[in-house]
């Protein structure tokens, strides 16, 4: 059902081609749903749903992880690591196929509050930083963090920096990136700066943000990425997630939609901003329609996507 329906999108998916588009896939990405992961996907699953990430000219495949345990461990079943080897393996021949250069990247969640994750001790660290070696020797091309609430201790600064050692060791050139906040003020200047020095791409979330007006919206994004741009390390990339989805108590898609936002990173870039790409939460809701809900899921982002995002001419 889902392949057929991957099918039918691809069909219908626009007459803009990503392969003339100033964004350039490697500074896109998108989260697939956990069940694509995790529910024994086939080898035609996976090209199918490679084949759209193209048609859009995404070029980063977030794949969801199992949450770190409270020790920062990850436990992944057999079924599950003969899962991310087919990501993996299917990854490469679509690429080898089609001459494109899609990663893999795994997406490790986890909290940081009351009895979760402790950032504080070595020992917790220690287990996080196994776990993204697991991933790396998996072959998955790049690891995202997206721990919340989104931490502000030291201990956070010191793992970033124990897995860059680790990628160091293994000669491991894939990103590391993190889910970051969007309002100004979570992470200091000094805090942010510190953070995405260890990183090599930094993904501020601009979703759930509860304005209820295009332009309340609009503003708040331009604000947040003139933030980011003001403190962000000079080599770290700038990539905000966008949102695509039905609506819920904090997030009203009339307002929040990737209409609204491209032209908020239009306005930013005019403004001075550095963008250096757009990723899209999530793919169920952008390709999806999510089932229906709402009017401007679905649909009407794809159009936007293909006809404006992908030709913002985003920082190189």
């Amino acid at each position: 059902m889902v392949a057929a329906a991957v099918s039918a999108c691809v069909l219908a998916g626009g007459t803009s081609s990503a392969a003339s588009a100033a964004l350039a896939p490697e500074e896109a990405l998108t989260y697939i749903p956990f069940g694509f992961v995790h529910n024994q996907p086939t080898s035609t699953l996976v090209a199918e749903t490679l084949e759209p990430l193209q048609h859009y000219g995404v070029g980063q495949n977030l794949l969801p992880l199992p949450k770190l345990k409270p020790d920062g461990r990850l436990k992944l079943n057999k079924r599950e690591l003969a899962n991310l080897h087919l990501w993996v393996s299917g990854t490469t021949a679509y690429n080898a196929e089609h001459g494109t250069s899609i990663l893999a990247v795994g997406s490790f969640s986890g909290k940081v509050k009351g009895k979760s994750l402790n950032l504080e001790d070595p020992a917790v660290r220690a287990n996080v930083v196994a776990a993204a070696e697991t991933v790396v020797s998996l072959g998955l091309g790049g690891l995202s963090l997206d721990f919340e609430p989104y931490p502000t201790s030291r201990g956070y600064l010191t793992l970033l920096a124990e897995i860059d050692a680790m990628f160091a060791r293994r000669g491991f050139a894939g990103r590391l990136a993190v889910a970051a906040p969007a309002s100004v003020g979570r992470w200091s200047p000094q805090y942010m700066e510190e953070i995405t020095a260890l990183l090599g791409q930094v993904d501020p979330l601009f979703y759930d943000s509860e304005r209820k007006t295009p332009a309340s919206y609009e503003q708040w994004v331009r604000e947040g990425l003139a933030y980011y741009s003001a403190h962000t390390a000079p080599g770290t990339r700038i990539i905000p997630d966008l949102p695509s989805y039905g609506p819920n108590r904090w997030h009203d898609p009339t307002a929040e939609n990737l209409g609204t936002a491209t032209t908020a990173i239009e306005g930013a870039l005019a403004e001075g901003s550095r963008v250096n790409g757009a990723g899209i939460y999530w793919w169920w809701g952008f390709y999806f329609d999510e089932e229906g809900e709402g009017s401007y899921v679905g649909a009407p982002d794809r159009e936007t996507w293909l006809t404006r995002t992908l030709s913002v001419a985003f920082t190189p």
